[in-house]
């Protein structure tokens, strides 16, 4: 299965069972991630809305992205 197609079904599994990422509160409130690979998907989720904020390939340092806001939803 190709990358994409992998991360797109990780996505939907998400969206069935959004509070089963990990919370990464450190980063931003609210947000949760989930690996697929070597990617993180990081998200938010509530009662009626998923939001992919970010997609990350794991060799990336999430901690300085986080410094310069780089998990926050728009």
């Amino acid at each position: 299965m190709r990358l994409l197609s992998k991360i797109e079904n990780a996505c939907r599994m998400l969206s069935e069972f959004p509070y089963s990422g990990t919370a990464r509160k450190q980063f931003a409130e609210g947000l949760r991630m989930r690996i697929e690979g070597n990617y993180a998907i990081y998200y938010t989720a509530s009662e009626t809305e998923l939001v992919i904020v970010r997609v990350l390939h794991g060799a990336r340092d999430a901690a300085a992205l986080a410094e310069r806001g780089g998990f926050v939803a728009v």
